[in-house]
C-alpha cells in the first residue's frame, strides 16, 4: 500500500491548523497508508494532535524531509515545500474560506512557488493565488527578485491549484437558523489578523479605538470578545493594547485556546481586517461579518483585487463612520436577511465546487492531471485554464 505523507507544522499553529488536514486524511485513509508527521514547530501536543485527527502522529524533526524521494507530501505548512526533493508530489492546502487582503504584493507567492499543487476553496482565493504568482515569477524569470535561500526544488515549476469546497465548514444552510440572545445583548468579535500580515495602519489593533468607539455609539449596550492571534500574546505591543482594554466591564479577551467555532458560537457578528476567520464565522454561523480594510494599502495590487472581487458580497467599512452606520443595519437585519446574503455570497464563491473527500482522493490518484484542476501558473507567470498535456513537463 502507498505511503502519503501528511505533514503539519505551521509555527506556534493550533488545532484551526491542524484542522486542514482532516478533510485529505479522511479522503485517504483506509486506500493508502497514511503517515501524518508533526514537527516541533507546532502549539499542540502529540496527544492532542491525535486526538483531533483520530490517528497516530510522529513527530520528527525538519531534516526528516531531506530523504523523502518520490513521494506524496501533504501539507498545511507552505515553507515545508523547500525542503521537499524535486522527485515528490507536492501538495500545499492554502489557509482560509475566502482570500485576504494581505499587504504582500506576491500573496506569499515565495512560499506557495515550490509545491505542484495549491489545494484552495474560493474563486476569490484563486484569483489572489493567480494575481500573487503572476508577478512574483514574471519578477523572478526577470531577475528582478531573487530566490530567498537554499531550496531542493525549484519556485520555477507548473503549479496547479485545485478547486474543492472549502475544507472546515459544516453542510450548508438551508434555511436561515435559529439564533437565540437575550433581549439587550449584543456580542461583537473582534478578530485580528496575525501582526505583520496587513499594510501599516490597516491593522486592527492600530485601528481598535476607533472601531470600539464606533460600535458602541450605534449599539450602546454591545460588548466586545477580543480574540488575538495566538503567537501575537507574546507581543509587548499585544499586551500593552489588552491590559488597556481590561478594565472595561464590557470588554473580554479570549485567552482560552479554544476552537475558532467556539468563538463563533458567542458572537453575533464578528470584525476583522483581513482575516478569512470573517467568513467563517458567516459560513459556521450563518450571520454577517464585517471587514474594516482602512485606506491604509496604497497601491497594493492584492489589496484592490479583493476589494474588488468583495465589494458586492462582504460588509467591508473604510471609516468609523460607515462602519458606525453598517453596525447599526447589521444588528438590526432578521436572520432571513442574514440567510439572503450568506446564500449569494456561497453562489459567487463556491458553486460547482467539489466535496473535499471526492478532490484529494482524485488528486492523489492523478496528481497533474486531476481533473479539479482550476488553473496552471506556468514558470514565467502564465496562467493557463484546467488541465495540461500529459506530455508537458512538470518544469519549464
Amino acid at each position: 500500500m502507498q505511503n502519503i505523507y501528511l505533514v503539519s507544522s505551521v509555527n506556534n499553529g493550533g488545532k484551526t491548523y491542524l484542522e486542514y488536514l482532516l478533510p485529505a486524511l479522511n479522503a485517504l485513509r483506509g486506500k493508502y497508508k497514511c503517515v501524518v508527521l508533526q514537527t516541533k514547530n507546532v502549539g499542540v501536543t502529540q496527544y492532542e494532535a491525535e486526538k483531533i485527527l483520530n490517528c497516530s502522529v510522529v513527530e520528527i524533526e525538519l531534516n526528516f524531509f531531506l530523504s523523502l524521494k518520490s513521494q506524496i507530501v501533504i501539507s498545511n505548512d507552505a515553507l515545508i515545500g523547500r525542503l521537499l526533493d524535486e522527485s515528490n508530489f507536492a501538495i500545499y492546502i492554502a489557509h482560509g474560506n475566502v482570500g485576504m487582503p494581505l499587504d504582500d504584493k506576491y500573496y506569499c507567492a515565495n512560499l506557495m512557488a515550490y509545491w505542484d499543487a495549491i489545494v484552495s476553496s474560493s474563486r476569490s482565493l484563486f484569483d489572489l493565488i493567480k494575481t500573487g504568482m503572476k508577478l512574483y515569477r514574471q519578477d523572478r524569470h526577470s531577475l528582478r527578485l531573487a530566490s530567498e535561500g537554499r531550496a531542493f526544488r525549484t519556485d520555477l515549476r507548473k503549479t496547479r491549484t485545485i478547486s474543492t469546497l472549502p475544507v472546515k465548514i459544516p453542510d450548508g444552510f438551508s434555511a436561515p437558523p435559529n439564533f437565540l440572545r437575550e433581549p439587550g445583548e449584543y456580542v461583537v468579535g473582534l478578530l485580528p489578523t496575525q501582526i505583520g500580515i496587513c499594510s501599516s495602519g490597516a491593522s486592527l489593533y492600530e485601528n481598535m479605538a476607533v472601531v470600539i468607539n464606533s460600535v458602541k455609539s450605534q449599539v450602546a449596550h454591545a460588548r466586545f470578545i477580543l480574540r488575538p492571534y495566538m503567537t501575537d500574546f507574546e507581543s509587548p505591543y499585544v499586551k500593552e493594547l489588552c491590559e488597556q482594554l481590561s478594565p472595561y466591564p464590557w470588554i473580554s479577551i479570549d485567552e482560552t485556546e479554544q476552537s475558532s467555532k467556539e468563538f463563533f458560537r458567542q458572537c453575533d457578528t464578528v470584525i476583522t481586517d483581513a482575516s478569512s476567520g470573517g467568513v467563517s464565522f458567516l459560513l459556521n454561523t450563518c450571520r454577517l461579518p464585517i471587514y474594516y480594510v482602512p485606506n491604509a494599502n496604497g497601491d497594493n495590487p492584492i489589496v484592490k483585487a479583493w476589494l474588488d472581487q468583495m465589494g458586492g458580497i462582504l460588509p467591508i467599512a473604510n471609516t468609523g463612520d460607515v462602519l458606525k452606520a453598517m453596525i447599526g443595519e447589521i444588528e438590526s437585519l432578521p436572520p432571513e436577511a442574514h440567510f439572503l446574503m450568506y446564500k449569494d455570497f456561497c453562489e459567487k464563491e463556491y458553486s460547482e465546487l467539489h466535496h473535499p473527500d471526492e478532490v484529494f482522493l482524485e488528486l492523489v490518484q492523478k496528481q497533474h492531471e486531476s481533473r479539479y484542476c482550476y488553473c496552471v501558473i506556468g514558470a514565467g507567470g502564465e496562467i493557463s485554464s484546467g488541465l495540461i498535456k500529459e506530455s508537458e513537463s512538470v518544469q519549464q
